[in-house]
């Protein structure tokens, strides 16, 4: 009788379809944006590494993760940055055949993603995402790196995560302690991110720039510091800082505080109403006589005049512009840019939200000539380059 042997053709073919998939979901966990990213190209680290000298490297983070830890050779231009695709090809033209790559904090982290989409649909060519990040730099190339202004970047300086969970307080333990002798609650957000604020305890609103000096001068290292921000990010930034300038004791808000903005009985609104809106006569004139504004631009800017925060900010969300400012989302983009262009505002976007500053000489909330207004004057000119 002829003994028949099943072939192991199929088996093979299984066992390697098997492996693959095992492959691919390994990788998927380890880079979990890229699905969401198919037409935006990767660059690897070995890559990277290969023609580093050849490659525009951009860092879209904020400055102020940038002077925490950066690769060496990066250009700072943060992917918030008021006309970011014109500032992108002032470092290289469109078509110019040189690499450019971009990243952020790492593998999970979408900016990288989002800033090298948006130059492709800009029209940019040859440019790729280096979505290992800054971490996964320092480990591969520590010589081409530098972590809190050495160079090279020590790897035993990074915090690990585990570190940095354990300074995190779920929001109830945060509320209680933060109440106690000692204790000072510091909210580090940008004034426009201030909708809300915790209830049941005193809170400092310390921007970034002004409370790193304040930490770099250790005149708190006998209290314990609380810090909260937006959505969990920026403070772990900061926890660089705080260790390397010998503060032990201190924790921050887990998840930001998104993580208890619906919930009334934790938050408060911040209420301004006991301040009017100023401004500077001559410059009104000056705007209101502006050939260049055409009606669409007149109806933008008033509305942005009546809704400006303290600090002359205002938040927009763009989901909603027919209802909220009358106009559509691409009219009010390109009033909010020409506006730019004219030196009477500069913006943002960030997704569906739109962040605009206006010249605080067209409206001020506040009292106008004092320290502050002198300050955000100063800013204002620095950042539209009079």
């Amino acid at each position: 009788m002829q003994r028949r042997f099943s072939s192991p053709l199929p088996i093979v073919i299984a066992t390697c379809f098997i492996l693959i998939v095992s492959a691919l979901q390994a990788h998927a966990e380890d880079y979990p944006l890229r699905p969401y990213y198919p037409e935006v190209p990767i660059i690897t680290t070995d890559d990277l590494l290969k023609n580093y000298d050849d490659t525009i490297i951009v860092d879209i983070r904020s400055s102020f993760e940038y002077d925490v830890a950066r690769i060496n050779k990066a250009i700072l231009l943060p992917l918030t940055s008021p006309n970011f695709g014109t500032q992108l090809e002032q470092l290289r033209p469109k078509k110019d055949p040189t690499p450019m790559a971009f990243y952020c904090n790492g593998h999970s982290c979408a900016k990288s993603y989002q800033a090298a989409q948006l130059a492709v649909s800009l029209g940019f060519k040859h440019v790729y995402t280096y979505d290992g990040g800054i971490f996964d730099w320092i480990d591969a190339a520590p010589n081409l790196a530098t972590l809190m202004d050495e160079t090279p970047a020590r790897s035993d300086r990074i915090i690990p995560p585990e570190e940095f969970l354990k300074h995190l307080l779920d929001p109830v333990s945060f509320e209680a302690l933060g109440q106690e002798d000692n204790t000072i609650v510091i909210d580090i957000r940008d004034p426009f991110q201030r909708e809300v604020m915790p209830r049941g305890m005193a809170v400092r609103n310390i921007p970034l720039d002004p409370l790193l000096n304040l930490v770099v001068s250790r005149i708190w290292t006998e209290k314990r510091l609380f810090f909260f921000d937006a959505v969990g990010k920026q403070v772990r930034w900061l926890q660089y800082f705080l260790e390397s300038y010998g503060y032990h004791d201190y924790a921050f808000l887990e998840g930001g505080i998104r993580a208890i903005a619906d919930d009334p009985s934790m938050v408060k609104p911040v209420i301004e109403t006991n301040r009017s809106i100023v401004s500077d006569q001559e410059m009104l004139l000056k705007l209101t006589t502006d050939t260049r504004l055409d009606n669409t631009d007149r109806k933008v800017l008033s509305y942005l005049l009546a809704n400006v925060k303290f600090n002359n900010y205002i938040v927009v969300n763009l989901k909603n512009t027919n209802k909220d400012v009358g106009v559509t989302r691409d009219l009010l983009i390109t009033a909010v840019k020409k506006l730019t262009g004219l030196k009477y505002a500069t913006h943002s976007i960030m997704q569906n939200t739109l962040i605009v500053q206006v010249d605080p000489r067209i409206a001020w909330k506040g009292l106008v000539g004092g320290k502050t207004w002198q300050s955000k004057t100063a800013e204002f000119d620095k950042a539209v380059k009079k």
